[in-house]
């Protein structure tokens, strides 16, 4: 923690090491639990107070990776000009934002770099929205990697419509914005000093590897794949020769966990052959997707979004089109009796 109560009740906020060693010597104690703390200023983390003792309740001590990140997020803050409280307490909620910007309506940046569940996601940021301010909340490295990722779902925010990530690299000093878009993921870098930088990732894929993962995933008697092979059977189909199409313009939502491919083998499975409203069709993609993935995001945003996007793929690809109260079929993609036959062909939706 980087603020504590002198003596007098004053609120000191510690921001560097010659700071630290000024105030060496002096009483502090904590703002929420009144306890002893000390000054730590060693060389490796920033100067920052620790309790002599750890509160009953307030679980592990912070990591050196959210010091750092809550430092890095002040001190950017104050170069941009932005008025902001380093761990601000607000009584009335009972909760200390790592920091809050002075801003209408108010914004509170929370660096997460330990396990959240989502019960405990949801409940923090609706305590904040109750008090009438935002929140953003800010990623550490274990949500970078590709095992991460599937933990980064649930911070999945709604910016000017776009499905947004923030990530706080500590080590390179790197800001990150990430927006998932139709055709790929779009990333704004910030660091100290130096303008952003932007970067476009095309959302690509191997269907031929997809294909043959589908094979593997059988193979294995992986149930939900088990599951539509059986749906795939009632209909006279074998999933190792679903149509090519499903592998086209993926969403970069399957990066987070979300079972695209598998879902839409799924749809055509259900909707193949005969017309549909867009109702119905959004209504399996709910069906599909359980809001609790995404607690921050209003009710069926992933769904939807997946819908458009499958829908506007297959229409421009010219299998569907609407009336004005239906999509009907203009023809159906093909199936392959089997994975070497699919393999084989060379005829792709997108060509």
């Amino acid at each position: 923690m980087f603020v504590a109560l002198d003596e007098n009740n004053h609120r000191i906020a510690l921001t560097s090491h010659q700071q630290a060693r000024q105030l060496a010597g002096g009483r502090f104690h904590c703002p929420l639990c009144q306890q002893q703390v000390f000054i730590k200023n060693g060389v490796v983390l920033p100067a920052h107070f620790a309790h002599r003792q750890r509160p009953v309740g307030e679980g592990e001590p912070e990591s050196a990776e959210h010091l750092a990140g809550k430092s890095w997020l002040a001190t950017w803050l104050r170069q941009h000009e932005r008025p902001a409280t380093l761990e601000y307490y607000d009584a009335a909620i009972r909760q200390r934002a790592d920091i809050l910007i002075h801003q209408q309506p108010p914004k509170a940046l929370e660096f997460q770099a330990s396990p959240l569940s989502i019960p405990d996601l949801k409940k923090r940021t609706t305590m904040y929205h109750r008090r009438g301010w935002q929140v953003s909340w800010i990623l550490g490295r274990r949500y970078h990697d590709s095992q991460g990722k599937r933990q980064a779902r649930k911070f999945l925010t709604l910016e000017n419509d776009v499905l947004t990530l923030w990530y706080l690299n500590v080590q390179i000093g790197t800001l990150s914005r990430l927006q998932l878009k139709n055709k790929g993921r779009f990333w704004i870098h910030y660091a100290h000093n130096n303008p952003p930088n932007q970067q476009w990732q095309p959302e690509s894929v191997d269907g031929y590897r997809q294909t043959r993962q589908i094979a593997l995933s059988l193979q294995k008697r992986a149930r939900p794949w088990m599951s539509l092979q059986a749906l795939a059977y009632e209909g006279r189909h074998n999933l190792q020769g679903a149509p090519w199409v499903i592998h086209d313009q993926p969403h970069p939502l399957r990066h987070f966990g979300v079972p695209e491919l598998r879902l839409r083998a799924h749809w055509l499975l259900t909707f193949e052959g005969r017309n549909f409203t867009a109702a119905q069709s959004q209504r399996f993609w709910v069906g599909a997707l359980p809001d609790i993935w995404t607690p921050l995001l209003p009710a069926g945003t992933l769904a939807k979004k997946l819908d458009a996007h499958w829908l506007r793929l297959i229409k421009n690809a010219g299998f569907i089109g609407f009336d004005g109260s239906r999509y009907r079929w203009r023809q159906l993609p093909q199936w392959f009796a089997d994975i070497d036959r699919k393999l084989a062909n060379t005829t792709r939706s997108s060509e």
